[in-house]
């Protein structure tokens, strides 16, 4: 009996920390990275789309390219509250980033990055999806970038997932760069499905 106790003890535990790490929830929060509110991805500051080159056609050339590239990357700050297989942005290898103008410039507290689930994938695994992450805020494009926190994206979690940043009281930021630092073994490329930036607003 006292060894069950202890058990559920330690569960309860592991239970707040993780409740403490996943919070707010994604969808009851301002997301001031969401594209239609004014958000924006800086492309030519991002990593380049990945294309498998089995796929690549006459038409592929700089403009087009450009444009895939482009178009790809905003599917993470668009807002989606589900996602579907294949529908993300991808870039090859393991470690790539994403240059983000925030719609407003603020405190930064939490972040949620989204992948697709292990039951949704065909596979039924996510090697694709990302594993550590990095954040930094910018207070304009021309800075090196302040370090906000790494965290560890769950490949067995919830598909929105939402880290609390350990110092959100650092400073005003206008842009944000999420630094993909590996992935859960796909050494061809990685997934991002959706990103958002949650905070307070200056006063």
């Amino acid at each position: 009996m006292h060894m069950q106790m202890i058990e559920i003890q330690q569960e309860m535990q592991l239970l707040r920390q993780r409740m403490n790490t996943f919070a707010p929830l994604a969808d009851t929060t301002p997301n001031f990275a969401l594209e239609s509110q004014g958000a924006r991805v800086k492309h030519y500051l991002s990593s380049d789309s990945y294309w498998p080159q089995e796929d690549v056609g006459i038409m592929w050339n700089r403009i087009f390219y450009w444009w895939y590239s482009a178009k790809a990357q905003r599917h993470v700050i668009q807002g989606y509250s589900s996602l579907k297989p294949g529908k993300c942005w991808s870039f090859a290898g393991e470690r790539g980033h994403l240059f983000i103008s925030l719609s407003h410039p603020i405190f930064i507290t939490n972040v949620t990055l989204g992948h697709i689930t292990k039951s949704q994938c065909p596979h039924g695994y996510i090697a694709s999806a990302p594993r550590e992450f990095s954040i930094y805020g910018m207070r304009n494009t021309d800075e090196e970038g302040t370090f906000l926190g790494q965290q560890v994206y769950d490949q067995d979690g919830e598909a929105f997932q939402t880290f609390a940043l350990p110092n959100p009281d650092i400073g005003v930021f206008s842009h944000v760069k999420l630094q993909i630092e590996n992935n859960w073994g796909n050494v061809d490329h990685t997934c991002v499905y959706s990103f958002r930036v949650h905070g307070k607003l200056r006063t």
